[in-house]
This record gives structure tokens, C-alpha cells and sequence, in this order.
């Protein structure tokens, strides 16, 4: 082995270790996988190209070779510029760290690969190795830009080590050189300076790591942090990310005096314009709550918070606040909108860590309330939460007079709007275009009829504006899982719904999304309705009437994440690079995705992705659809075994989409067993082609 061979061996390998500080950002692990793939193609060549002794710069343009191969390995690469549209759909609304995205999870393994080529440049070609260590240190820095959170100082260890083994090869090369140097004096200056060199450089980290975390940013930007932090400037950019967050990390708990649920609130959306719901501007006054609540609001409830890893200005608070302990005196309070608000340095991470309580006041619920209010009321705002734009659809006025004919008071007509967003002719969904601009909000009440909260609690505020109640939107969180008699709050539980404005009585809130189509336990028409009139140990939670029907969110990769364990993704290199990998790599896979997983969620789409694999297998297409759709279409060609085997499969899967906590299913490999058996026997043995058919395209 020579000396370049050596280099381009220790590029890999550096590259592989400066790659690992990219998983901040995504929960799958595959893209090291296929970057390992790339370098030790590259390097191959590499080595066979040097062997002819030919010009390095031509050896560089041949390394880049391998990257046609990426389509054979993701086949959604087939389509890059659709690739490219979908991953960047997804990254605008994914949450860190993300489930399995391919195009991400290209993107990923393209950053390592070229950090290789990059790295084996500057050690073979130029013969400057240490100045590798802004290529190494690149991955680093990508989480840190991407996510608005520390960077753990423990990741950069990776990156030192890789510059440490690149320095360290050089060093031995130059001194296995010295040994045949004609100039042995040269040749030792050389490996002492390497070395040297490579001293300096550790000291360096050592400095570089003192120096780290990346500090915070400041400032009102947007988007998810870490493995679970909030940042917001404007709540509702936040909002689509944090409901589509597939992060079970708890970012606050609570418990309240009669361990009831609190909808917690964070700030008020008063404006309504074209581009949808938005902040206005303010005056903020000492932390001292000064409006009285309404009279009907009679039953005080305390309720003492603990924030965890929520970087947020605002501070989660129940309705309807009169008092609060809050250990800082950076807090300010917006009497306009009831939100409490951090000011000074530092403003937007002010909630991480704090432990704080509260006394509010408790509404009955809507349901009850609304049929009693005559009127509406005047919130002395100028008309802010009155006013629509002259560009809404006169259609969407049309249908706000139908729905409230024949309701003579403001509060029923509020009762027949929510009464209208409630039924079935509304489906739940966050595969939608996020926000609650004029096209979103046409679409959502004339059109598909598909949307989430934020277009639910829009449209209730949008309707009850046109006639004649002002009305604002609300971002907080939905009151969470009782757990061990406290209850926690997750980045899922984020949640929009609206308030309405009446006289006598002031701002009643409502949440217009239909009960049971978010994460949370049966939330009701009111977020003061998650606790019964009478104080119990254990909260009642009023189920609502309506079933929603929910529009499944699209799979990305055509069937889940893919997170294979370190001994397979081993296995799998070894017999890819050995030229017969293809269908052993098949075999692995199925025992892989037949092999169970705790998480039900999991175990039930990794088996549907393996069933997908066999009818790819097989020269046929898988349909389009939900699972229940894929079984209807399939289920004809087979036996009644093997429908009744599919039927059982897909209604498996459906629950493990769509319930809240889905029950484990043991029997997923035998029904896929059932299924491909029927398969078989209907459509024969797949051929036996060195690809598969399913690795190649999808």
C-alpha cells in the first residue's frame, strides 16, 4: 500500500467521522450508510486511476463517477428535480430531529462524500493536510445554522478525531518517506513538522471546544431547535412544524388544583390581511394583570408550570390569568391580548428551564355559554378584530349568512359556525399548505375542505367576523397526557383555536378543530372545557359527537422510516461492495422489517413497506392510497386467506397511523407470511434477477 493509498484510506474514514455530527438533524442513520458507499467507490478508483500514473485532476473528475449510482440505491433519485421539490416541502415544515426523508437523506450523504473528495484532495493532490480541517469541520457547522440550538460540544469530538487521523497519516507517510530520502535530514524535518503541526492542531480543539456551544441566536426568527426546543417570533410560523413533529420530548409539565387540563396560551393573532392571521404591534406594561375577568368566570384554579427544553418569548399561561409567580423580571404583560412577554437580552429563550405558577379563572363551556350571549361586544381595538380584507371571496360571505340564518343572537350564530366546522363535511389533515392567507382559507371552506388547527380556528374567526362578533386566533398548547398526576406537554400538543368577543363578558374562547382529529384527548368546542364543574381527582374530558375523518399524512420513501442497526448497515456494505449484495441485501431487509420493534408505529409500517417490496417484486405496481385503499386494489387477484391475511394487515396499519396510543400486533410476519404466500401463488415466484426489483425503483 502506498503513501496516497494510505491518505485516500484515512479520508474515508475521517469523512465518515466528520459526517456523524449531521444526526442532530434527522433520526435516521442510513445517509452514513450510503456515504461510506460513495467514498469507498471513489477511493477504489482512486487507487486503480493512480496506479496508471495518471494526472490527479483527472483522477478527481472520475471519482465523481459514483454518483450516478445513487438512483440504484434511492430510487427516488430517479426524479431529482421532484426529489428535490418534496425534500424541500418537507424541511419547511419537518421538525428536528427528522423521520426519514430519502431526498434528506441524499442530501446527508452527498454532504460526506463530498467533505471526502474535498479532504483526499488537500492531503494527496495539494499536499496540505492541514488545512483540511475547515472541510471536516463543515458537517459541524450545518446542525448549528440549521436548528437554532447549541451544538453538542460532545459531536465535535468526531470532527477532532478526523482531523487528528488526517494528520496523523500524513505524519506517518512523511516519515516511512524520510526513511528512504536521499536527504534523511529532510525527510525528518518533514515528519517533525507534521508532528508539530498535528500538536498544534489538538490544542486548537481543546481551545475550539471550551469555546462551544455555538452561541444562541437572539432575535424573533422562526423553526424548531435541537431535539425538541421551540423558537418563536410570530407563533403560528411555528405551528406546522411543531403539530407534524414526530418528537415525544416533553417540553413542559403542569399541574393544576383539581388536576384538570389547561389549553395553554402563548400570544393572541389579532390582524387579518391577506398573508392571514398575524401579530400587531403593542404596549407592554409591568407584569401586573389589571383587567377583571368576567363575572361567569367565578371558579379560581392554580396551576404551578415547569418548562424544560421550550426556547420561547412568550410564556405559557392558562386562560383566564389574574395573578403569577414568575421568577424573573424580564416579563411584561399585553393587556390587549393576555400574553406575557419576555423583553431585554436573551428574550427568546427566556421560558427554557422555569418553573413558575399561576392563578386563573375557569369558563364554562361553550356549549353552555354561547346559547346566553345576546350580543356582541366592543373590544376598543379600532376595529382590528373586525376587520376582514377587501379581496375575501364573497363566496366565503355568502356561506358565513347561510350558516347563521335563522339564529338570532351572536351567540348562536356562534354556535352554528362551530356546530358547521365540527361536522363531517371537514376533514383533518396537516398534509396541507400551512397558514390562513385568503387562498388557504378559500380552499379550506370551499374547496378540498381539508385542513388542520390553524385553518380551523382561522376560518371560526374569519366567519364570526363577517357576522359582525370580532374574533382573534390563539397559539398555545392543547392541555397534554395526564401522566403519574401531572400533565405533559410535547411539541405535537402545539395547537391553534380562536377567541370571540361579547358583550358583558369579554373574549370566550372556542376551538373550532373537531374533537379527537389532534393529539390530544377528546378536546372539546372550549379550552376551558377539559375539567367537569365539580373538582374530581381524575379530569372529565366531554367527548364530542363528531368523528372526524382524517386525511393520512403521505408517507415519504413510500413506506417509513428506515433506521437499520449498526450490525446490518455493517453487513449490508460488505455484500453491496462484494458484487452479489442485491438480493442478499433483499433477504436482510425482510428479516430486518419481519423482525418486530416495540414501537408499534414502527413494526406495522415496516411490515406494509416489506409487503410493498414483495408486489415490486413481482413486476407490479403498488397502488395509491391508504393502506385500506391498497388492500381494496390488491385484494381481488388473491385468496380468501390471503385477503383476509391483507385486510388484517391494512387495518393494522391504520390504526397505527391514526390512534392515539395503537395496540402492539404480534402477528405482522406471519400475515405478510399469509399475504406474499397468496401472492405466489397467484402471480408466481418473482424472477430471479440480480437487482430486485424493488432496490432499483419504486
Amino acid at each position: 500500500m502506498t503513501g496516497a493509498d494510505r491518505r485516500s484510506l484515512a479520508a474515508v474514514v475521517a469523512s465518515l467521522l466528520a459526517g456523524v455530527p449531521l444526526v442532530p438533524l434527522t433520526e435516521d442513520r442510513s445517509y452514513l450508510l450510503l456515504a461510506l458507499m460513495l467514498m469507498l467507490a471513489s477511493a477504489v478508483i482512486g487507487v486503480g486511476l493512480r496506479r496508471l500514473r495518471l494526472a490527479e485532476s483527472l483522477v478527481r473528475i472520475v471519482q465523481l463517477v459514483p454518483v450516478v449510482s445513487v438512483p440504484l440505491l434511492i430510487p427516488d433519485a430517479w426524479h431529482p428535480v421532484l426529489m428535490y421539490e418534496q425534500t424541500y416541502s418537507f424541511v419547511q415544515v419537518a421538525f428536528a430531529p427528522m423521520p426519514y426523508e430519502a431526498g434528506f437523506a441524499v442530501f446527508c450523504a452527498l454532504i460526506v462524500w463530498v467533505v471526502y473528495l474535498l479532504t483526499e484532495s488537500l492531503s494527496i493532490g495539494l499536499e496540505t493536510p492541514a488545512w483540511t480541517f475547515p472541510v471536516l469541520v463543515l458537517p459541524y457547522v450545518v446542525p448549528s445554522l440549521a436548528i437554532y440550538t447549541e451544538t453538542s460540544p460532545f459531536l465535535f469530538f468526531f470532527t477532532a478525531a478526523a482531523y487528528a487521523l488526517v494528520l496523523a497519516t500524513a505524519t506517518a507517510t512523511s516519515l516511512a518517506r524520510a526513511e528512504t530520502d536521499e536527504s534523511t535530514s529532510t525527510g525528518w524535518r518533514r515528519g517533525v513538522a507534521a508532528t508539530a503541526t498535528l500538536a498544534t492542531i489538538l490544542a486548537l480543539s481543546v481551545a475550539l471546544l471550551v469555546s462551544l456551544p455555538i452561541p444562541e441566536r437572539s432575535g424573533t426568527g422562526s423553526g424548531p431547535s435541537g431535539s425538541g426546543a421551540v423558537q418563536l417570533g410570530d407563533p403560528s410560523l411555528d405551528l406546522i412544524r411543531n403539530v407534524n413533529s414526530n418528537s415525544a420530548q416533553v417540553l413542559l409539565t403542569y399541574h393544576t388544583s383539581d388536576g384538570g387540563g389547561e389549553y395553554l396560551r402563548l400570544a393572541a393573532l389579532p390582524a387579518f390581511d391577506e398573508r392571514g392571521f398575524h401579530l400587531t404591534a403593542t404596549d407592554l406594561v409591568p407584569l401586573q394583570f389589571q383587567e377583571s375577568p368576567p363575572e361567569e368566570a367565578t371558579r379560581s384554579i392554580s396551576t404551578t408550570i415547569t418548562v424544560g427544553n421550550l426556547a420561547s418569548e412568550y410564556l405559557p399561561m392558562p386562560w383566564f390569568p389574574v395573578s403569577a409567580n414568575v421568577p424573573t423580571t424580564s416579563w411584561r404583560y399585553d393587556p390587549k391580548t393576555l400574553a406575557v412577554v419576555a423583553v431585554g437580552v436573551g428574550r427568546t429563550s427566556a421560558t427554557r428551564d422555569l418553573s413558575y405558577s399561576t392563578t386563573s379563572r375557569w369558563l364554562t363551556d361553550a356549549d353552555e355559554l354561547l346559547p346566553g350571549l345576546a350580543s356582541a361586544g366592543d373590544p376598543q381595538d379600532g376595529g382590528t378584530t373586525l376587520a376582514v380584507p377587501p379581496a375575501l371571496s364573497p363566496q366565503i360571505r355568502s356561506l358565513a349568512e347561510e350558516i347563521t340564518r335563522g339564529r338570532p343572537t351572536a351567540g348562536t350564530k356562534a354556535q352554528a359556525l362551530l356546530e358547521y366546522l365540527h361536522s363531517d363535511r371537514f376533514s383533518y389533515s396537516t398534509a396541507v399548505t400551512p397558514g390562513t392567507t385568503l387562498s388557504t382559507l378559500d380552499d379550506f371552506l370551499l374547496g378540498s375542505r381539508i385542513g388542520y388547527c390553524e385553518q380551523f380556528a382561522g376560518s371560526m374567526a374569519v366567519l364570526a367576523r363577517l357576522v359582525g362578533i370580532p374574533s382573534r386566533v390563539v397559539v398555545g398548547f392543547l392541555p397534554g397526557k395526564r401522566v403519574d398526576g401531572q400533565w405533559e406537554v410535547s411539541a405535537r400538543n402545539m395547537h391553534a383555536w380562536t377567541e370571540l368577543y361579547f358583550e358583558g363578558i369579554g373574549w370566550v374562547p372556542v376551538d373550532a378543530t373537531p374533537s379527537g382529529a389532534v393529539d390530544n384527548p377528546n378536546p372539546s368546542t372550549s379550552p376551558g372545557s377539559t375539567r367537569s364543574a365539580t373538582p374530581s381527582k381524575e379530569p372529565t374530558i366531554r367527548p364530542s359527537s363528531v368523528t372526524p375523518t382524517v386525511v393520512p399524512v403521505p408517507q415519504a420513501g413510500g413506506g417509513g422510516p428506515v433506521d437499520p442497526a449498526p450490525w446490518l448497515a455493517a453487513a449490508a456494505t460488505l455484500l453491496i461492495l462484494g458484487g452479489f449484495g442485491p438480493r442478499a441485501t433483499r433477504a436482510v431487509l425482510r428479516r430486518f422489517r419481519l423482525a418486530g420493534n416495540p414501537d408499534p408505529r414502527r413494526a406495522a409500517e415496516r411490515a406494509w413497506t416489506e409487503l410493498e417490496a414483495v408486489v415490486r417484486d413481482r413486476g407490479r405496481d403498488w397502488p395509491e392510497g391508504t393502506s385500506r385503499q391498497v388492500a381494496d386494489a390488491l385484494g381481488p387477484d388473491l385468496d380468501p386467506a390471503g385477503r383476509e391475511a391483507l385486510n388484517g394487515l391494512a387495518h393494522t396499519v391504520e390504526r397505527a397511523r391514526y390512534d392515539r396510543e395503537p395496540e402492539p400486533a404480534s402477528d405482522l410476519a406471519s400475515q405478510v407470511d399469509q399475504v406474499t404466500e397468496a401472492i405466489e401463488r397467484r402471480w408466481g415466484r418473482p424472477a430471479r434477477t440480480w437487482w430486485p426489483r424493488s432496490l432499483r425503483w419504486s
